[in-house]
């Protein structure tokens, strides 16, 4: 009877532990109804792993209530409880929802360029023409424009000479304003642009900013400044930077322009 009892005993204990042995299950990994490789899948209770082939298809030994991890690089992770109905068919599929990124709060803030200075710590310097050594800079029209000095007691004057007198002061004194007006102008671009933009960005020596200005004159950089069209005077220096000659400003005549 004892013999009966034990075997009975034993016989029971051999078929629980069958119930609760490991299986070897397949499974296959799936993404919008795609086959998913290089899926890693562990189960938790054993640590044992696998991988997913070419086709999304892996083997793990599990248990019933076992779990399984299953992670992928652009996929959310996942956990899978091995059911009663996972257990027996030996087979599972696990389908991965696309991973959701946060991103840090982003702060924007305004951008410098290469023309913006910050007025609270820079102070601008004050720039004319003859601190710029532009061409000109020191001429001075005399105010006394009369032809003919004429005295208490007489005054002659050949009608010639009144004529071409007149005409020569009246070229010179439109020659001057054109180079007054010109040297105004590039003044005004240099003070725009400031020098550091000359220096860093163009690659031109301080001391060589007016002589660079003299040599890019001739590409009409007043007009397109005078229009507004800073894009096309940014370009024309920068590509005249690249072939203007790093003289010393003795060398280069600041009169090129002419």
């Amino acid at each position: 009877m004892k013999n009966q009892l034990l075997l009975y005993l034993l016989f029971i204990s051999w078929f629980s532990f069958g119930q609760d042995a490991q299986k070897i299950i397949s499974g296959k990994i799936l993404f919008q109804e795609n086959t998913i490789p290089d899926a890693h899948i562990i189960n938790k209770n054993t640590n044992q792993g696998a991988a997913s082939d070419d086709f999304g298809v892996f083997q793990i030994p599990v248990s019933l209530n076992d779990t399984l991890f299953v992670s992928h690089i652009n996929l959310e992770k996942k956990e899978v409880i091995i059911t009663k109905e996972i257990y027996v068919k030996k087979s599972i599929t696990i389908d991965l929802q696309e991973k959701v990124n946060e991103l840090n709060e982003i702060t924007f803030e305004r951008s410098t360029g290469i023309f913006y200075v910050d007025k609270q710590y820079i102070k601008p310097p004050t720039v004319n023409a003859k601190k710029l050594n532009l061409p000109y800079a020191n001429t001075k029209v005399e105010k006394d424009t009369k032809i003919v000095s004429a005295t208490l007691t007489s005054a002659s004057v050949s009608l010639d000479n009144l004529i071409g007198a007149l005409n020569g002061s009246n070229k010179r004194k439109r020659m001057l304003k054109k180079l007054t007006y010109e040297d105004k102008m590039l003044a005004s671009i240099r003070k725009h642009y400031t020098d550091d933009f000359f220096i860093t960005d163009l690659n031109i020596k301080q001391d060589n900013i007016n002589v660079f200005l003299n040599y890019c004159f001739k590409k009409n950089i007043i007009t397109l400044f005078k229009k507004d069209d800073k894009i096309k005077v940014t370009a024309i220096l920068m590509r005249e930077s690249k072939t203007f000659p790093q003289k010393n400003k003795t060398e280069l005549s600041l009169l090129q322009k002419n």
